[in-house]
């Protein structure tokens, strides 16, 4: 028996030494795997938390935006609308000064081909320049007087009335 009692003790001692080594095996550090882990949640709170902050601001600026910048803008709008008309009757006013201007150019290369001047408008000004005996003998034809244009005012254009109160518009 006691062989038997032996060999029980030394698989227990085995069983003993085998269980002790593989515990060992078992055992394991998380502290370095924990830390990690732990850093990073704390790293996508602050990422979370910091995206919530822009959110909020976002929503602040946007309300800020629809209720004080847009009727801003809305008012700097509607008090230039008396400069875009301004701008429209000024566009009107150059087209027409284009015209009038086209048409007396016409008026005169009419008058002046009349006449059968050779030099264009500087014979026009000639009279200015020489006494009466030096300019070159007139045409013994009968000169037919050239219409005239009816020249542009301004008060068809712009309302001077309006003008005169308040010029521009404040901006601000």
């Amino acid at each position: 028996m006691s062989k038997d009692h032996d060999d029980v003790q030394k698989r227990e001692a085995l069983l003993r030494q085998t269980a002790a080594e593989y515990a060992n095996y078992m055992q394991i550090d998380t502290t370095v795997e924990r830390a990690a882990l732990d850093r990073e949640l704390e790293s996508m709170l602050t990422r979370l938390e910091e995206y919530g902050t822009f959110l909020e601001r976002t929503r602040a600026e946007s309300r800020h935006t629809l209720d004080v910048l847009v009727p801003q803008v809305y008012s700097h709008y509607q008090s230039l609308q008396r400069t875009f008309q301004t701008v429209d009757q000024l566009a009107a006013l150059v087209a027409r000064v284009k015209n009038d201007l086209s048409s007396m150019e016409n008026a005169v290369a009419q008058a002046e081909a009349d006449l059968g001047l050779s030099h264009s408008f500087t014979t026009v000004i000639k009279p200015l320049f020489f006494k009466r005996d030096q300019l070159p003998a007139q045409l013994s034809s009968p000169v037919q007087m050239p219409s005239t244009i009816e020249i542009f005012k301004t008060e068809d254009y712009f309302d001077t009335s309006a003008m005169d109160s308040n010029p521009l518009p404040d901006i601000q």
